[in-house]
């Protein structure tokens, strides 16, 4: 059907975006994978921001060092991918690119190493007061920071995993639309 078709030529944008961004990062010599990025900018898509209002945020994580500005940092390419998140999130749609990987443990890691990075940028939209920071969003970074955790402080290796993965992933989803539709309704009581 055509909607089958659309949705199938939004993955395919979706799989470029991410494969662009991923050669992007090897170019600008980034410290952070793929997974770790996605996880950033997967926060910064869930705030309901503008772009403008944290690009200090995206500047500072993609420095090479100190002194850098990140002359070389695509914006345009990484505001593409936050908007991608963005749209997935506003059509009930957002998914974690890795929940595809055939291993368990790549897929707890990517998991953990997600998390973490979703935690970064939330806490810098928090710091710059560009969302509001209550009691819940505490609890779900809480939540994400155990998460976090997973690739150094639990045995992934056991038969209890693949259902702890499908229950731990399905929260972070959960928790990524809850904090946008907040912003979203943050956003919408103070324009």
């Amino acid at each position: 059907s055509i909607i089958d078709n659309l949705s199938s030529i939004e993955k395919e944008t979706m799989n470029i975006l991410h494969n662009n961004l991923k050669e992007h990062l090897t170019v600008i010599g980034s410290s952070f994978n793929i997974v770790e990025t996605l996880g950033y900018l997967a926060g910064f898509a869930s705030s309901n921001c503008s772009f403008e209002s944290y690009n200090q945020g995206l500047l500072t994580y993609f420095s090479v060092d100190a002194n850098s500005n990140s002359i070389n940092l695509d914006l345009e390419l990484i505001r593409q991918n936050i908007e991608s998140t963005k749209k997935d999130l506003d059509k009930n749609d957002f998914r974690l690119f890795f929940d595809n990987d055939k291993n368990l443990t790549s897929k707890l890691l990517s998991l953990s190493d997600w998390s973490k990075n979703y935690i970064l940028s939330i806490n810098y939209l928090i710091n710059q007061k560009l969302i509001k920071n209550t009691v819940t969003l505490q609890e779900i970074l809480h939540d994400f920071t155990e998460i976090s955790k997973i690739s150094s402080d639990y045995d992934i290796g056991d038969e209890d995993a693949l259902s702890s993965y499908e229950e731990i992933s399905n929260y972070v989803v959960a928790s990524s639309y809850h904090i946008y539709n907040e912003s979203k309704l943050g956003t919408s009581q103070h324009d």
